[in-house]
């Protein structure tokens, strides 16, 4: 008897997940693993030259919290190469088919058209950035997507892991919102070595309490630590603020860009109710409290930063 019941969508896409499965057991670590491991333990290595020891990430991990502990799950998860199957799993095959189809009948490679390796390098980073930034306004503004979400911000202390700490279903409703404008981009620019490394050190830097602001760079061209660790700051000042993942121009254009002088010294949100009970229980309390939000059918909170940009 099929597994799938019959169902159509599910026979098309489980040879895709034995596949990827298959990959990961050839070779547990890839190589997108191992540049990840070398930028993170170069974020560490500043930290401890910078921070000293004490206050490093090196010292968290080792004399882990709750938090920290939760940080270290997912950690593991990516470096095995298993977020994509988690989330295959959690959308019951759906991300995975619906990834199949869009390459199927929408992969027309739009940065293939661009010759010259330079340019198509920089349209990818742009208009990745870009789409980054607004489906991340979104993680923000809808309620039951925000409750996914909030698991990533749930993190009591920085951690240059904590970049990879995620709810599943926020990963889902990700892939399924950007699933049709990536295989129309196309190109595999964001696979390259000379990608890979800067965006592991610089998600590691942002993900550390490293107190760097970089001055009118970290403004205007590249998002400093300080810049993002005020995005995951409690402070009511601080609340929808700084959603740029590499480029701060698009908070600046929108909006968006925190101008203050105030620095948190913690972050974590204001209803925090994750690392207490457990990981599992973070992740079905989520779900609970997502459905709860979409069945009242309103934003998370008045004023959402989508109702301001409409």
């Amino acid at each position: 008897m099929s597994l799938c019941g019959g169902a159509s969508w599910c026979e098309r896409a489980t040879p895709v997940l034995a596949d990827r499965l298959l990959a990961i057991a050839r070779a547990p670590i890839s190589v997108g693993s191992l540049t990840f491991l070398a930028g993170i333990a170069l974020v560490i290595g500043v930290e401890i030259v910078v921070l000293g020891y004490s206050k490093s990430s090196l010292y968290r991990l080792l004399h882990p919290t709750k938090s920290t502990r939760a940080d270290i799950v997912w950690f593991a998860v990516t470096i095995l190469g298993l977020q994509s199957i988690v989330i295959a799993v959690s959308s019951f095959g759906l991300t995975t088919l619906g990834s199949h189809l869009a390459k199927a009948y929408l992969g027309f490679r739009v940065l293939s058209k661009i010759e010259a390796p330079v340019l198509q390098g920089v349209v990818y980073l742009v208009v990745s950035d870009f789409m980054t930034y607004w489906v991340h306004r979104g993680r923000h503004a809808f309620g039951w997507w925000w409750e996914f979400h909030k698991h990533h911000h749930s993190a009591t202390e920085f951690n240059a892991i904590t970049t990879s700490r995620f709810h599943p279903l926020d990963g889902v409703a990700i892939v399924l919102s950007t699933v049709v404008p990536v295989q129309l981009l196309g190109g595999t620019y964001g696979e390259s070595l000379l990608v890979l490394v800067p965006f592991a050190v610089h998600a590691g830097l942002t993900h550390s309490m490293l107190p760097w602001r970089w001055g009118w760079f970290g403004r205007y061209v590249i998002y400093s630590p300080v810049g993002h660790r005020i995005h995951h700051s409690a402070l009511p000042e601080h609340k929808d603020k700084n959603f740029g993942a590499l480029f701060p121009v698009w908070d600046w254009i929108f909006g968006t860009y925190y101008k203050g002088d105030a620095i948190n010294e913690d972050v974590g949100v204001e209803d925090n109710y994750q690392n207490t009970r457990g990981l599992l229980f973070d992740l079905t309390e989520s779900m609970r409290r997502a459905w709860r939000s979409l069945a009242s059918g309103g934003p998370r909170k008045s004023g959402s930063p989508y109702a301001r940009s409409m």
